[in-house]
C-alpha cells in the first residue's frame, strides 16, 4: 500500500498498528499510515480499475513544477522535504484528490484551489504530484 498523503509505502499489517488503541477496533474499514498517521478508507475495487483504464487512456502523472500555466490537474501525492511543511501544505488544502488549477509559473509557481490563490516556491511545487487529463 502506498499512502496518499506522504507517499509511504507500508503493508496492511503496518497500517494496523497505529489503529490497536482505537474502540473501533475491527469494526473499523481506515487504513492509517504508520508514517504520517493520514487516515483514508480502503480503496474500492472498481477505483483501482478506474485509475488503470484512466492511466491507459490519456491520463498522465507528473509533478506540479513541470505544470503549464492553464492546465488543470489533481493532486494524487504530496512528498515534502520535512513533516512541518506537508502540516503546513494540508492546513492550505493541498491534499490528495483537490483539483488544482497553474495560473502562473514564474516568479513563483501561483496556483487556484477552489476560490484561494496559493503562491508556491518550486521546491514545494515539485514536491506535489499531480495527474492531468490529456485531450
Amino acid at each position: 500500500m502506498k499512502c496518499a498523503l506522504c507517499g509511504f509505502e507500508f503493508s496492511e499489517s503496518d497500517a494496523r498498528r497505529p489503529c490497536a488503541s482505537c474502540p473501533l477496533g475491527a469494526k473499523c474499514d481506515l487504513i492509517c499510515c504508520p508514517n504520517c498517521g493520514y487516515q483514508a478508507p480502503r480503496e474500492p475495487h472498481w477505483l483501482s480499475r478506474l485509475r488503470l483504464w484512466r492511466r491507459r487512456n490519456g491520463a498522465s502523472e507528473g509533478t506540479l513544477a513541470a505544470l503549464r500555466p492553464g492546465t488543470v490537474g489533481e493532486i494524487i501525492a504530496v512528498h515534502p522535504r520535512d513533516e512541518k511543511v506537508l502540516h503546513k501544505l494540508t492546513a492550505l488544502g493541498l491534499i490528495p484528490g483537490v483539483r488544482v488549477r497553474v495560473l502562473r509559473r514564474f516568479p513563483c509557481y501561483l496556483i487556484e484551489l477552489g476560490h484561494a490563490q496559493i503562491a508556491l516556491d518550486k521546491e514545494l511545487a515539485s514536491a506535489i504530484a499531480v495527474r492531468t487529463e490529456t485531450q
